[in-house]
């Protein structure tokens, strides 16, 4: 909805857009809570607090960079709505006592973030939608060309990732820096021990005495997250196929989620263990030492997977209670056997310009062995992390809002 001729909505806080659907048609104040009737009979109500914290004038929130200037603790302790009322236009207005100030509050922004009528999702997250081998044979796909150059097709496949966890770029620019490309579509790539980008690749049988990874082998890869020796693990990861003329090495990808959903409701004592018994993760690097003790699963404040942690070949010493030892080292198994069984994992063969982008903890990767004397074989990559994902998405969305309200 437009605003009326000869008005304008007012600023708010953020940088967004926010569409107008319906109108306040009054507006009071008990000094405390200010309560906004709007036209579809809604009723809405706001602390006189949070609506001054909130203001969008130069007090409170800088013009240019929309962050806080001012503080709830710097408000006048008696601060109290002295009146609220629906202007021409829409708009609500809330003059402030002891300060005398009116704030005008736009009313799509202010019906979207009305908390008093439940709670709200203000992060924008995309529910994930949890797979097997035989509900999504292959990662949703979608063209490389098309994703460097066309937001929309960004968008979608963004939004793609975060609810299967993984989607496949077809016919990327085979050259070492094209990840690079990609990644910073999205966002900032995260550096680790193992360099800003990374090369996987058939190597010389010498170089290998000084390999840092199993991955520089050609032997197989059981289903795993990648760096679950840190702190945080990397929330995603890119794999990008320059060159494969190898037998072998197809590549396995598991949906960690679906592995977990399965254990929790066929087995409670393995649940337990795999979401509350701790193994130590550590590298093993002359040139490091990355220590971290999680979980297989780490759950959420809501008891649902937040994150896989199963860099299994990367386990230090188990270190818990001896009566915990069993149970750790059956969960264990259970876990990973599921994982590399037909029904979880999902297979294919990476051809050149072929780029991978995963969920680094919630989807498992691995692979076949291949003959590494039948060709050449080389993938680039980088790590991200999902808020990057996240930040994308709220932006095209914003700029599509953006559009249409004009």
């Amino acid at each position: 909805m437009d605003a009326p001729s000869g008005c304008a909505w007012p600023p708010t806080p953020d940088f967004d857009s926010w569409p107008v659907e319906h109108l306040p048609v009054e507006a009071a104040t008990d000094g405390r809570i200010v309560t906004v009737t709007w036209d579809d009979g809604r009723v809405s109500r706001y602390h006189a607090i949070w609506l001054r914290d909130n203001a969008a004038e130069p007090q409170t929130h800088s013009p240019v960079t929309r962050e806080q200037v001012g503080h709830p603790w710097d408000l006048p302790e008696d601060l109290a709505a002295a009146s609220a009322g629906v202007a021409e236009g829409g708009n609500v207005q809330v003059t402030f006592a002891p300060e005398g100030l009116t704030v005008a509050y736009h009313p799509g922004w202010l019906r979207t973030l009305d908390y008093s009528n439940g709670p709200r999702d203000d992060l924008g997250n995309i529910a994930p939608t949890c797979w097997d081998a035989g509900s999504l044979e292959a990662p949703p796909a979608f063209d490389g060309t098309a994703y460097l150059e066309d937001d929309g097709t960004l968008l979608a496949a963004l939004e793609a990732l975060k609810e299967f966890g993984i989607v496949r770029l077809r016919d990327v620019p085979t050259d070492e820096m094209a990840v690079q490309r990609v990644a910073e579509r999205i966002g900032t790539i995260r550096n680790s021990n193992f360099g800003f980008l990374f090369d996987v690749r058939t190597a010389p049988m010498e170089s290998r005495k000084s390999a840092d990874s199993n991955a520089y082998f050609s032997g197989a890869l059981a289903p795993h997250t990648d760096l679950a020796t840190r702190e945080y693990e990397p929330g995603l990861q890119l794999l990008h196929c320059l060159v494969n003329t190898t037998r072998g090495g197809q590549a396995i990808y598991v949906d960690g989620f679906a592995v977990a959903d399965h254990i929790r409701r066929t087995d409670t004592a393995l649940w337990r263990a795999i979401t509350g018994i701790e193994w130590t993760f550590t590298n093993r690097s002359p040139a490091t030492d990355y220590r971290w003790r999680a979980p297989l699963v780490v759950l959420d404040d809501a008891g649902n997977p937040r994150e896989i942690r199963a860099t299994t070949f990367l386990r230090g010493p188990l270190n818990v209670d001896s009566g915990d030892v069993e149970a750790a080292y059956a969960g264990l198994r259970a876990f990973q056997t599921l994982a590399a069984g037909d029904r979880f994992r999902m297979t294919f063969d990476y051809a050149p310009g072929d780029l991978i982008v995963f969920d680094n903890r919630r989807i498992l990767h691995g692979r076949t062995a291949f003959d590494d004397a039948s060709g050449e074989r080389a993938l680039k990559g980088c790590y991200m992390e999902r808020e990057e994902v996240l930040s994308r998405i709220r932006v095209l969305r914003r700029a599509i809002r953006a559009t249409s309200a004009i």
